[in-house]
């Protein structure tokens, strides 16, 4: 708990709006909507072997910054779809 107050209290401080998000939604989050699909595709290749820390590591290290731009830029256009069908469910739809 003590880290969520450091977070909240740094985002007031740089008057950075913290905007409501339904607990869970898949389709809003970029984890779900990209990030897990591409680790598991390309972990998929290392052997039982190796760590899977630095196979994690290494493959996230490996995708370019302009690819995690897009990636936010696409979840705020999600945010903004889920504004306004009301929050409902579009994961689908997408």
């Amino acid at each position: 708990m003590q880290n969520i107050n450091l977070n909240l209290d740094y985002l007031q401080e740089e008057k950075i709006k913290v905007m409501a998000h339904p607990q869970y939604s898949p389709d809003l989050a970029p984890s779900d909507f990209w990030l897990f699909n591409r680790l598991k595709r390309s972990l998929d290749t290392y052997p039982v072997s190796t760590s899977l820390a630095t196979a994690t590591t290494k493959e996230l290290n490996s995708i370019p910054i302009d690819e995690y731009q897009k990636t936010f830029q696409k979840c705020i256009e999600r945010m903004k779809f889920c504004i306004e069908h009301r929050r409902d469910c579009f994961e689908h739809l997408l």
